[in-house]
């Protein structure tokens, strides 16, 4: 009896225990966030401390710390000269917001409104303008621009605390990179250790193509935004074309950010514009902007997926959906490297299974 008790307090204090594990680990959930953010870049940095390695003048060698702190300042310089481009782009955009009042913005939408209802009456689409259109908009409250603002500046005390984590643990992750495999397979069995191994190997040469490649596709993302832009005069393209590659990193949502973002950013850099210019322009650019997003889904994103991650395409919606639905936006954009990780632990540990080799066979 009193042994299955003790059985029983057992088990309920390791429930216990685990749920506060749980727990735990979901509380502290942006700290892996952080890692695994300073992960990434560690993968896309370590190709340039390796050749810093080995150089050498003579017998001397560059020391391993100086190395990593030379590749991250000229990190840190990279992402300081993009801010100093954006600092000019959001104090424009700012300016503009500042003339951008409710009233005003009312203003422009009905006017905008009419000249399109004007237009298709005009061509025989329409006989006459719906009325329950033009209420919605004078009932309409733009103050959420203002409310975006504020909560943009909210986010920044936010966004320091993880710029240091992300550098904080980048910087140990780079010094320390060759320890970490040793560390991990001193602690495993000596008949998983080839496994391990192979993994780990897979593991990094996957997901730096997948990163190159990543960053190959949102770069000509940047280039043909910029040269749609240009073409159209726009101000600040070459901020507006960054943030709309920027956000193009998030499965299926982004280039829905994106295109939002660019016709919102174009159409408040020519406010000066009159109404019947603005609006064929600002098509324009959505149409080119449509195009380039094809390109992308039909071109760009297959060759990057099929030389990476080596995943049917079926696969990859199933796993972003997946990770969109669990973790949100941070779970689409993590969904695809967590899966290729997945897949090649069952293909070194349960290569046996069927399933396991139909999933993994182009690994």
């Amino acid at each position: 009896m009193d042994m299955l008790k003790d059985k029983f307090v057992k088990r309920v204090l390791f429930l216990i225990a685990l749920a506060v594990l749980v727990w735990l680990l979901w509380a502290l959930r942006s700290i892996f966030v952080y890692m695994a953010i300073a992960s990434v870049l560690g993968l896309m940095a370590s190709p340039a401390v390796n050749f810093l390695e080995r150089l050498h003048f003579g017998r001397f060698h560059i020391p391993n710390v100086v190395n990593v702190l030379l590749v991250m300042v000229l990190m840190i310089a990279l992402v300081a000269g993009v801010l100093a481009l954006i600092v000019p782009l959001v104090s424009t955009q700012a300016d503009n917001l500042s003339l951008f009042d409710a009233a005003k913005a009312k203003e422009n939408a009905l006017l905008i409104y009419h000249n399109i209802i004007n237009a298709l009456m005009q061509y025989g689409v329409i006989q006459s303008p719906p009325e329950l259109t033009t209420d919605y908009i004078r009932n309409m409250d733009f103050s959420f621009i203002t409310k975006f603002l504020d909560t943009v500046v909210s986010s920044l005390g936010s966004l320091f605390t993880m710029l240091f984590a992300v550098v904080f643990f980048m910087f140990f992750f780079l010094k320390e990179r060759h320890r970490a495999s040793s560390f991990i397979l001193s602690i495993v069995p000596d008949n998983l250790e080839k496994n391990v191994s192979d993994m780990m190997e897979k593991t990094r040469q996957l997901l730096s193509r997948y990163i190159l490649g990543l960053v190959a596709q949102q770069t000509t993302i940047f280039v043909f935004t910029l040269i749609l832009l240009l073409g159209f005069g726009i101000q600040n393209p070459i901020i507006i074309a960054f943030f709309v590659a920027l956000i193009n990193i998030i499965p299926y949502i982004g280039p829905l950010l994106g295109g939002t973002l660019l016709v919102s950013l174009s159409m408040l850099s020519n406010l000066s514009m009159p109404i019947n210019e603005l609006v064929p322009t600002t098509l324009w650019i959505l149409a080119g902007f449509i195009g380039i997003q094809l390109f992308d889904n039909f071109v760009t994103q297959p060759v990057v997926f099929s030389t990476s991650v080596k995943a049917h395409p079926l696969e990859i919606f199933t796993v972003t959906l997946a990770g969109g639905i669990l973790f949100g936006i941070v779970g689409m954009i993590v969904a695809v490297p967590s899966y290729t990780i997945l897949r090649i632990i069952a293909k070194e540990f349960f290569w046996d299974s069927k399933l396991v080799r139909a999933f993994t066979r182009n690994i």
